[in-house]
Parts: structure tokens; sequence; C-alpha cells
């Protein structure tokens, strides 16, 4: 898994055979309404990955982590690709990884 900062968009993603996903966030430092993002072009026969879900898994991830490493990450906006799937809940191994890669210092500056 490779994360990438931008801006204050934090951005991980994952590359297994055919299937790739994409999980950007950013975070603000109370909780507070999070704000999801679907990013490409609004083709809705292609939709795989529904925003609910994409939300359920990122915030039951970031909760999970948060109580794993005792820190207090909270979301602004979680950006995703509608295109792709959210099997096997995916979103919520990402947000885990995103963080552990963010606490130990394994930041990329880049676009």
């Amino acid at each position: 898994m490779q994360l990438v900062k931008s801006g204050d968009v934090y951005k991980i993603a994952r590359i297994t055979g055919a299937q790739a996903n994409l999980l950007g966030v950013t975070f603000f430092d109370h909780p507070g309404e999070i704000e999801l993002v679907a990013l490409g072009a609004e083709d809705t026969r292609k939709v795989r990955a529904e925003p609910g879900e994409v939300l359920r898994q990122v915030t039951a991830g970031l909760a999970e982590i948060n109580r794993e490493l005792g820190t207090s990450y909270c979301l602004s906006k979680i950006f995703y690709l509608p295109s792709e799937s959210a099997a096997n809940s995916v979103y919520e191994l990402l947000i885990a990884a995103l963080v552990k890669k963010l606490e130990a210092g394994e930041i990329v500056e880049g676009s």
C-alpha cells in the first residue's frame, strides 16, 4: 500500500490482482459531519461502492484503529471511487493502514 499526502488530503491505494481501491481522507481536530466525495465520472451503471457502505466501513475502521493505537483521529472528508468494490471491508482495512502509516511517519508528499 502506498500513502501520499497532497495538501491536507491523505490518500492510500491498494492494488491486489485485478482489484484496486483508493481512499482519500482529510482529518479534523474534533468530531463533526463527514463529507463524502465521489471521484470520477458519475456513471450510475458502474457504481459498486455505495456511499453509505463506504462511510460505514471507514468510520468503523477508524474507530477500531483509534482504540487500538490510543489515537483520536476525526474525519472531515472521505474521497472514494464509486466504481471500486467495497467488498471484504476493504475501506476498514485502508483507513487502518493509513492511520498506522501516518503514526509511523511513513508519509510521502506528492499529488
